[in-house]
């Protein structure tokens, strides 16, 4: 369904320049002019558009765009607003920003020689305008439906797949292992199958193998009886708290593959005996594990036992990297903003400009979506306007941009070269000296160059 824009301004041209820019978007624009008609259209239709485009002055005697502006918000709060100003009204403009319009372009560009750049950056304008409405719908329907049963926001194809796969496996009573790389949730996919499980209503107990030595593991897991060791006091392990309900072992690659038999006794009988102890302790728990560690490799070398890995993987969850979920980083920096504003007074959101997520999408993320969160959030409490911009990326993302559009300017131009160099040769029907005189260059370098683009006789 094509996007509906109210236009309201009250030079015939302007309509006529605006309603052929937003039709060759694939638009449907309606055009009014004056500031009253433009309410009247939205009074009848309150959700009927997508956009409302005012200019800011209708001339004396009329409602002029401020007060259009202020009565818009009055019946949808959440229609965005694109303000038209004229030379020397920019003060004005501000003020209609303050009061909820989205954006403002200066109507100079009756000029010829500006026309161009206006309209360039009143497109972008209002494509970045009706993605974000868009992206705010989209945000409601992941907090509400997704967020809610899950605690995970995406909506690429490799999360919804992820997804289904944790609604399949969630009811089995059997093991699971998570894999991915470090900060791509698998904590969060454990909690999920968890809360999706018969097991919910008991408890959902966390252990990371890698942040204890192992004779600390072991009683962590398995606790210990009175005195055994030094003054030493009765504790409970992980696994009873874990009862009827799920223990999630992170970072399970860590153990020695003697610890890992242990686990293995538990996973296989269901029962064990506290450090100091001699009484069998039975319990009823669902193991998920977690890794980023190459598995295959380690039990190859004998670090992880193969056995234990057979009776972990009833079901493999792979957790795709944010490289590949790039269609995901938007709406992951917006719920990372509302996040924040939500927990801390006086912190709002921010606006992405089309160019802010360029970069964003550019960047190779090896911290996953955790260093994506803590980049956002950092912006987000450090920064005093409302909109983010490239230069306020840290330095790591504008490198990676940088590089990256380097990089592609060097394959376009390799291409041109190359396009360059088939021409001459197919006109100069392959004689090597023909082409250095006609392009100017070394006989040598159009061998090289031959060679390297695979021409005439080195295909």
């Amino acid at each position: 369904m094509p996007e509906r824009i109210l236009v309201a301004d009250d030079q015939t041209a302007m309509q006529d320049l605006l309603t052929d820019l937003l039709e060759r978007r694939g638009a449907e624009a309606v055009a009014v002019g004056t500031a009253e008609e433009g309410l009247e259209q939205i009074s009848k239709s309150p959700d009927g558009f997508d956009l409302a485009i005012l200019d800011l002055d209708f001339g004396e005697g009329a409602m002029n765009g401020i007060t259009c502006l202020e009565e818009i918000k009055k019946i949808n709060p959440s229609l965005p607003v694109i303000i038209l100003t004229g030379k020397g009204t920019i003060s004005t403009a501000v003020e209609a920003i303050k009061l909820g319009a989205q954006e403002y372009v200066e109507k100079d560009f009756y000029l010829e020689e500006n026309m161009e750049l206006a309209l360039t950056r009143l497109d972008r304008l209002i494509r970045a305008t009706i993605d974000n409405k868009r992206l705010r719908r989209e945000r409601e329907f992941y907090r509400e439906e997704l967020k809610g049963r899950y605690n995970i926001i995406g909506k690429s194809r490799a999360i919804r797949q992820m997804l289904e796969l944790i609604e399949e496996v969630a009811p089995m009573p059997r093991p699971v292992t998570i894999r991915g790389e470090r900060g791509t949730g698998k904590e969060l996919v454990a909690a999920a199958i968890h809360n999706n499980s018969d097991r919910r209503k008991n408890a959902f107990i966390t252990v990371n193998c890698a942040a204890l030595a192992e004779g600390l593991l072991e009683c962590e897991l398995f606790g210990q009886e009175d005195n055994a060791f030094t003054n030493s006091s009765f504790r409970e392990g992980r696994f009873v708290l874990a009862d009827k309900g799920t223990l999630f072992l992170d970072e399970i690659g860590n153990m020695s593959p003697e610890f890992q038999q242990k686990i293995l006794r538990v996973l296989e009988y269901q029962q064990f005996e506290r450090v100091g102890g001699t009484k069998t302790v039975k319990v009823d728990v669902r193991v998920i594990a977690a890794t980023n560690s190459d598995l295959e490799s380690d039990i190859e070398s004998g670090k992880f036992r193969a056995d234990l890995y057979d009776r972990l993987a009833f079901e493999t969850i792979w957790l795709p990297p944010l490289r590949n979920r790039k269609e995901d980083i938007e709406i992951l920096c917006y719920h990372f903003m509302d996040r924040l504003a939500a927990e801390v007074a006086g912190i709002k959101p921010k606006k992405l400009t089309p160019e802010t997520l360029d970069y964003l999408n550019a960047y190779h993320w090896p911290g996953n979506v955790r260093e994506l969160k803590y980049a956002i959030e950092r912006i987000t409490y450090k920064m005093n306007g409302n909109t983010i911009f490239p230069h306020h990326l840290p330095q790591e993302i504008l490198a990676a941009y940088s590089a990256e559009n380097t990089q592609s300017l060097s394959n376009q131009l390799g291409e041109f070269e190359k396009q360059i160099l088939i021409e001459a040769y197919d006109q100069c029907q392959g004689d090597l000296e023909a082409i250095a005189q006609q392009l100017i260059i070394p006989l040598d370098a159009v061998k090289q160059l031959i060679h390297k683009y695979q021409i005439g006789d080195e295909k």
